[in-house]
């Protein structure tokens, strides 16, 4: 059973009252029969998903935990046109009909905004946790910024946790599966006075490594992740309430490691022969579960924060205020050579990230003739970064250069960025059945770069020639953007609804925190540390439907997007060093043209089906600046004008079927779910070597509840990639013409008790 309404299987009332269990209702309302209605707040408002005139894809946490879908990539096989890529958690993208694929650069912003409790987190790294006692995730998807705190331009994800109840209630699950994998989680809530609830989770998640790494006869990419959320709700009078949450996340895991999917052209020729001039060790592995590297591999991220959400009624209207904090630290080591030499010992980029954000907005009553929100917004956001490259004794064999042998090169950065807007957002609604929507958003933001290359150090001084000392002085850029949304809606029917938008979204320019080309060398002449703005234009049509006496739903959405100044990273070499480098740019212009679907159905009260689908035709209308395939010519820029967006399959289709049956007193329940996805560029260079073939997941569970003396319980079997299909979930090229990446988690199998009092 899966309690989704928009994106996933549909669930019946009785179904949805059922899984909610006695402590909340996880963001469901009960209707007579059929699908049940699901609350949103996309309009800072709570409205019926279904009346929202906006494509807009809502899952319910209840349906997350009974799939047992608690990471953030896993959101993949649930919404339509969305990839969640995690590489290593600074690497992390989440994007929106092909818009937000990056590699990591922490002076980037998201082009799909995540939102934690109202809260904007100001790098995707943020979202990098278990999604623990989540009470209903939002994926909007178009330009967003009339009504959320930042500017973005591909969509906004809203993740939002369960709040303390005045009901007394906890819940605790144990789940144990293959490669040793075990998570422990639970709940409580409850009232502390008349007028003050409390809420405390907790969990806890360990994998072991599915990578093997013989050398050290030690296994890779292992999950290991604890966290812990405690939260204070106080009615303080009849008209203020307060909601007060703090939480802590902290992991330590060995991960997470490339491997070799392709040797790059002529069968890896230019590849293998440097490993045999080299004396490395290597052996391709057909099932690409190995990799031939020497050294440490770790990742350890720490991570919390703090808000504070006041709401108070002054007669219809709302004011509300939010106040947060947010820390992210994150400490890598990295074995960057990936081969058995000890050529790069370490090589990482270590964060120390900052955040405060304060937004203050005024909603006016629901139901009026016109319905408006209006607010303001402030976020500051500071980073204290180090880049740093630790060569060892190898590393003049590997990479022809004796300068490198034990040499160490450190970049310091120091970034801040301070954000000012004010937004208005207005509905008129000028029948019962005809609404028209206006917004528009001012944002003034400023960004300072301080870029500090230290003179590196080593035996051989001649490395100083090659990467020398650097000082950019206090940079700094400072842009006003704007943003803005027109729409209508007419209601053909009481259950069906018919919307059109058009909408701009802006992100901010920036200032590329790395060594300029003209001291870098070999890098594109037309390369600048100044981003421009990226601003997108989106169009949408689309219409929501309730058939068959709320039996059915049906959801269909065109949209047509045009970016232009695409902000984007991709790697670029040193010349003749084979050292990489982050470049932050402006590629030009992509497109984004398609066709969603999402359909609901419960044909009776036991049998939920879904499907959500998407068909994306995304390129670039102007890249020229591109990097280039390693089956090219060298050249120091390629033109990929006309090339789908990489990370974008064309087609997505996920769907899932849901069945349940009661045998006296104990029912049984079964869910079985496939996420499919066409072919795609798995780089950023288009090269039909890292091309990823199509593939699709299969996740199956089976299980019994039931309720004994009060207490209700269950124990489900539950497997996920259940064929055990090998994919990646992208690539890059390496100095040598491979192309090495991510590979997806094997099968995995378990079983899991939960009981909820």
């Amino acid at each position: 059973m899966i309690l989704v309404a928009l994106a996933g299987a549909g669930v019946s009332a009785a179904q949805a009252q059922d899984a909610a269990g006695p402590a909340d209702s996880g963001g469901l309302e009960t209707a007579d029969e059929g699908l049940a209605i699901v609350t949103v707040s996309a309009r800072r408002r709570e409205e019926d998903a279904q009346d929202v005139p906006i494509p807009i894809a809502a899952i319910d946490g209840k349906s997350l935990e009974s799939v047992g879908q608690f990471r953030l990539e896993d959101l993949n096989q649930r919404l339509p046109s969305t990839n969640a890529l995690i590489t290593n958690p600074r690497q992390m993208s989440f994007a929106v009909r092909g818009l937000g694929n990056n590699v990591a650069n922490d002076a980037l912003e998201a082009s799909v905004g995540t939102y934690l409790d109202n809260v904007y987190l100001g790098r995707p790294g943020m979202a990098n946790f278990d999604l623990i006692d989540i009470d209903q995730i939002a994926l909007l998807r178009g330009p967003q910024g009339t009504l959320f705190g930042k500017n973005t331009t591909a969509g906004v994800l809203n993740i939002s946790t369960r709040a303390p109840s005045f009901e007394p209630g906890a819940a605790f699950e144990s789940t144990a599966g293959n490669d040793s994998y075990w998570q422990v989680r639970g709940a409580v809530t409850g009232p502390l006075t008349e007028h003050l609830a409390g809420r405390l989770s907790a969990s806890k998640t360990y994998r072991d490594g599915y990578i093997n790494q013989p050398i050290r006869d030690n296994e890779l990419n292992e999950s290991n992740r604890t966290g812990v959320r405690g939260q204070l709700l106080w009615d303080a009078t009849e008209s203020l309430r307060l909601r007060f949450i703090a939480d802590y996340n902290k992991e330590e895991s060995d991960c997470c490691a490339g491997v070799i999917k392709s040797l790059g052209a002529n069968d890896g020729a230019q590849y293998l022969a440097k490993i045999e001039a080299t004396g490395a060790t290597y052996q391709f592995d057909p099932d690409y579960l190995t990799v031939w590297t020497n050294g440490w591999q770790h990742m350890s991220v720490e991570q919390g924060g703090t808000s504070v959400e006041a709401n108070w009624k002054i007669g219809d209207s709302t004011l509300t205020s939010i106040s947060a904090y947010r820390f992210w630290d994150f400490k890598p080591y990295n074995d960057a050579d990936g081969v058995s030499l000890s050529a790069i010992i370490n090589a990482a980029q270590q964060v120390n990230d900052e955040q405060f954000s304060q937004e203050i907005r005024w909603a006016s009553p629901s139901d009026q003739k016109v319905e408006y929100v209006a607010g303001l917004y402030y976020f500051y956001q500071s980073q204290d970064n180090k880049l740093f490259t630790q060569y060892g004794p190898d590393a003049g064999i590997w990479f022809n250069r004796p300068q490198f042998i034990d040499g160490y090169t450190q970049t310091n950065q120091d970034l801040h960025t301070r954000s000012y807007s004010v937004f208005a957002q207005a509905t008129w609604n000028v029948t019962d059945d005809f609404s028209l929507t206006g917004g528009i958003r001012g944002t003034r933001e400023q960004k300072n770069t301080v870029v500090d290359r230290l003179a590196p150090t080593g035996p051989d001084p001649g490395i100083a020639v090659l990467l020398p000392p650097y000082y950019s002085g206090d940079l700094e850029r400072t842009d006003t953007n704007y943003s803005g949304l027109l729409s209508a809606s007419y209601r053909l029917t009481d259950d069906a609804q018919l919307y059109a938008s058009i909408s701009r979204g802006a992100k901010s320019g920036g200032i590329n925190p790395s060594v300029p080309p003209t001291v870098a060398g070999g890098l594109p002449a037309n390369e600048t540390l100044f981003i421009e703005p990226e601003i997108a234009l989106d169009y949408e049509l689309g219409v929501k439907t309730n058939l068959l006496g709320h039996r059915v739903q049906l959801n269909g959405n065109l949209f047509w997007t045009d970016v232009d100044d695409y902000q984007a990273t991709r790697l670029g070499l040193f010349s003749g060093t084979g050292v990489s480098t982050q470049i932050l740019s402006n590629i030009g212009s992509v497109r984004t043209r398609g066709v969603e679907l999402e359909f609901a159905a419960v044909p009776i009260d036991s049998l939920s089906l879904s499907l959500t689908a998407s068909y994306n035709d995304a390129i670039y209308t102007d890249y020229q600046n591109a990097p280039c395939a390693a089956e090219k010519p060298p050249a120091p820029f390629c033109d990929l004008t006309g090339e789908r967006v990489y990370l974008t399959p064309k087609w997505i289709v996920n769907p899932s079927v849901s069945f349940d049956h009661t045998f006296d007193r104990v029912t049984l329940y079964t869910n079985v779910a496939y996420s499919w996805r066409s072919d795609f560029y798995g780089s950023a260079d288009s090269s039909e070597l890292a091309k990823l073939d199509a593939y699709g997941l299969l996740n199956a569970r089976i299980g019994v509840r039931g309720q004994l003396h009060n207490v209700d319980w269950s124990a489900a079997l539950w497997a996920n990639n259940a064929l055990d299909d090998t994919y990646f979930l992208s690539l890059s090229r390496g100095a040598y013409g491979e192309y090495a990446g991510q590979r997806g988690l094997p099968r995995s199998f378990g079983l899991t008790l939960r009981v909820d009092f």
